[in-house]
């Protein structure tokens, strides 16, 4: 009989080896990261935008970068619909990385608006990259020169779901823009720069590192004007919605814009799971911290990470420890 168990103990070992474990499931990216050897190749994914804004030429830097300096990490490009997607697809471990911008990070992790009672407790930040601008442009012909003046007009608001649309809402709201008198659009950069060129749209939102691609290129095309809040647009903004703060739009920013543009942003930030292991996000941090110069010569958007700070600094959400104690060991943070 003992002999019998025996065998029936070695027969159920060995099923459970063929299958793989008797109670593992299939391992994210992550897991895979943590248990492999520090000289296999750990692929990962990065979660952008779409092609038209600052995400995807910005994510597509990060990880020419990342990748460049550490032979065993490669990195692509996963465009999506922003920060929403991504967060979520972090939230599933469908991407490793995710641009995200700072006020949606925030929802997130407390179950604010798109997020409510579903907190994505897991959001982790590696480090701020970049500022987010609110860029508003019509055509020129219109006559236009504040975000104001486009009530009772065709407004594209950004992809359904995105930074880009939830911050066009806040806007439209405080100026008393609504479906009621005007007429949104959800659409991305390149479909709707398209639009505003056929005539069928008249103003577009863009939500992103200056310059916005999308935009730069609609001005090429076609004589454009960058459209002004008034001061007492952008203290009413900024009262109602902490996490955004004052900035501008340089003049030459885009072409014919000859004036600053007082506009109002947010950091973006690069985004894991809390679950990514502490020795991979310490080497990510790393990268990026070594590298704040490369970054700002390929997007001027990555200009904001060479300042002091800016990457660990007044972030609306907590650091994955393996970043904060890439930090801390370098003397960046301290108690």
């Amino acid at each position: 009989m003992k002999k019998m168990t025996g065998i029936l103990s070695v027969l159920l070992a060995s099923a459970c080896l063929f299958a793989g474990g008797c109670s593992h499931s299939p391992k994210t990216t992550a897991e895979k990261t943590s248990a492999s050897s520090s000289d296999e190749l750990k692929i990962l994914t990065i979660g952008t935008a779409d092609s038209g804004g600052t995400m995807y030429p910005v994510g597509k830097a990060l990880a020419q970068v990342i990748s460049d300096s550490d032979s065993n990490i490669k990195v692509n490009i996963s465009a999506s619909n922003g920060s929403y997607f991504n967060v979520r697809s972090l939230g599933k471990e469908e991407i490793d990385l995710g641009l995200v911008s700072g006020d949606v990070a925030f929802a997130a992790v407390n179950g604010k608006g798109e997020f409510e009672g579903n907190p994505q407790e897991n959001l982790r930040v590696i480090a701020a990259v970049y500022s987010s601008l609110s860029n508003w442009i019509a055509p020129s012909s219109l006559g236009i020169s504040d975000v104001h003046d486009i009530k009772g007009k065709r407004i594209g608001i950004g992809p359904e779901d995105s930074t880009t649309e939830s911050s066009a809402k806040i806007v439209m709201e405080t100026l008393g823009i609504s479906e009621e008198n005007s007429r949104f659009k959800n659409c991305g950069l390149g479909s709707g720069t398209e639009e505003i060129v056929n005539g069928t749209l008249d103003a577009i939102h863009g939500f992103a590192g200056i310059p916005i691609q999308g935009l730069g290129d609609l001005a090429d095309k076609i004589p454009c004007t960058v459209l002004r809040y008034t001061d007492q647009e952008l203290r009413s903004i900024l009262r109602e919605n902490s996490f955004f703060c004052r900035d501008v739009i340089p003049a030459g920013t885009y072409k014919g814009q000859e004036e600053d543009i007082p506009t109002f942003g947010i950091k973006c930030l690069l985004c894991v799971n809390a679950s990514m292991d502490d020795d991979l996000v310490y080497e990510l941090t790393k990268i990026l911290a070594e590298h704040t110069e490369s970054l700002s010569g390929m997007h001027a958007a990555l200009s904001s990470i060479t300042r002091n700070g800016f990457m660990y600094e007044d972030l609306p959400i907590v650091l994955h420890p393996g970043a904060e104690r890439y930090y801390r060991e370098n003397g960046l943070l301290t108690d």
